[in-house]
């Protein structure tokens, strides 16, 4: 299922930086916040303290350039990080999920709303007063009276020794959804409001890479429909959004999800879609999905990635073909399943005949800034990212890593495969032609069904911490986080 690393709400901030002709030195002007908002510096400290400690700074930094070469000169560098000493312009300010919101749910107790027995555990819904109503509700759907909307969140909670139900404390974050909720119908999720950051960049790297590749023409009506795999459900925040994102008719999505008591919360308590369930024995799936799911364009099946794209290639269909691929699945330990990245399973093997000719990859894994974690060290990841890229990818494919904005997560690390490579030159730097195609698709991706843009920035998440990944045993290129 579907996992995120939870970090503090952020601000934004400049650093000062000292530069010379060989190198650059980067003093932050401010430290990060554990946990809770950013809280607003009372005109004591702003009178007092901010004066004192910018003059310290400013010292520093010039006895620091008197001690180094007479060349080097001090100017202040745009730095994305977390800030006290002054208010910055928000990000996203558009996005119903962005950061600045985020404080409403994070690290706060909840109301439970409901509580299941899990593979994991326990899989629990709390629910989260939303400071933000705007009283979407889906046209021709039922209900009546006022509409409310409000943050559940989804843990997973080990099992008590009392055999008794997890509290409000208890358990991990691993998904957030914003509901609408009208009379007794049950809860519908805002399908343009995704509060996770490395969900938001896992679309990102998707669709610019697609458009990278000349695969997602921007203009509707030469956008053919595109077909995507999720493995891995959570709440189905993701491919909700994808499905209500593309224009009618343009995007199918296919989910795969193999915990039924995720499942049963998604659909739920977590608004997902209940229409969009379907058959859970593999070939039945298979067939379904080939034939049209009965004209649903989202689609979950509930069984394992591996069962379900072994399923479809046994089926001999030549053209059902995914253009974007999001490994998005982890076990008890937080690791990718095996079956999903052995280069001898049943998932790596099958996949390869379902992928377009320049279909996208995108695998989200559990690494923190040291770069290993929950999904493994940096041997594990080299080798999932090799077998990955040799299963999926044409000779001329491109790989690279991005990381979610640290101000929204600090342990979610994403790997993009370019399965045929960008079309045309390729003598630049694949990041620029990434940064470009990003603006593209934020400047002329068609509306949405509400008449409204994408509502986040896409080149900030295909940028940030950005590495070319080159094989094992080749030099691999950093260019930064920023």
């Amino acid at each position: 299922m579907a996992a995120f690393a939870v970090a503090a709400p952020p601000g934004a901030a400049e650093a000062w930086a000292l530069r010379t002709p060989s190198s650059s030195v980067a003093i932050p002007s401010a430290i990060p916040s554990g946990s809770g908002p950013v809280t607003p510096l009372t005109s004591l400290w702003s009178a007092t303290i901010t004066p004192a400690l910018g003059a310290a700074m400013a010292a520093f930094a010039v006895t620091g350039r008197a001690r180094r070469a007479p060349a080097a000169t001090v100017r202040r560098v745009p730095r994305k990080f977390f800030n006290f000493f002054e208010p910055q312009p928000e990000q996203d300010p558009e996005d119903p999920g962005r950061v600045a919101v985020c404080g409403e749910y994070q690290n706060m107790p909840g109301q439970l709303v409901s509580a299941e027995q899990s593979d994991f555990g326990w899989a629990t819904v709390q629910r989260h007063d939303a400071s933000e109503q705007d009283g979407y509700w889906p046209e021709g759907a039922t209900g009546g009276g006022e509409v409310t909307q409000e943050w559940r969140e989804l843990k997973l909670a080990k099992a008590r020794e009392d055999g008794g139900q997890p509290g409000p404390s208890d358990g991990t974050g691993q998904s957030v959804v914003k509901v609408s909720l009208c009379g007794d119908a049950a809860p519908v999720q805002v399908p343009y409001c995704m509060a996770l950051g490395y969900t938001k960049s896992m679309c990102a790297l998707a669709m610019t890479g697609a458009h990278l590749q000349g695969a997602l023409p921007l203009d509707e009506d030469e956008m053919p429909c595109k077909r995507a795999l999720v493995v891995g459900l959570g709440a189905g925040s993701m491919p909700v959004w994808l499905n209500h994102t593309f224009p009618k008719g343009k995007m199918i999505v296919d989910i795969v999800e193999i915990d039924p008591a995720v499942i049963t919360i998604a659909t739920g308590p977590m608004g997902f879609p209940k229409s969009a369930l379907r058959l859970g024995e593999a070939a039945a799936a298979a067939t379904d999905a080939v034939d049209g799911a009965g004209g649903e364009t989202l689609r979950l099946y509930p069984l394992g990635g591996e069962a379900f794209v072994d399923a479809l290639a046994a089926t001999g269909v030549s053209d059902y073909k995914y253009d974007m691929v999001f490994l998005d699945a982890f076990d008890k330990a937080g690791k990718v399943p095996k079956a999903i990245i052995d280069p001898e399973g049943p998932f790596l093997k099958a996949i390869p005949a379902l992928l377009a000719p320049k279909a996208t990859v995108v695998l989200n894994l559990l690494v923190g800034m040291s770069g290993s974690g929950s999904s493994g060290g940096s041997a594990e990841i080299r080798a999932m990212v090799s077998a990955i890229k040799a299963a999926c990818c044409q000779p001329d494919g491109e790989v690279f890593s991005a990381r979610t904005p640290i101000n929204e997560s600090s342990g979610n690390s994403l790997y993009g495969f370019l399965t045929a490579g960008r079309e045309g030159d390729r003598t630049g730097p694949l990041k620029e032609a990434l940064m470009v195609s990003a603006q593209a698709i934020n400047e002329g991706f068609p509306a949405d069904s509400l008449g409204k843009k994408l509502r986040f920035e896409f080149e900030r998440r295909v940028k940030f911490a950005y590495q070319d990944w080159k094989p094992p045993g080749a030099e691999k290129r950093s260019t930064g986080f920023f």
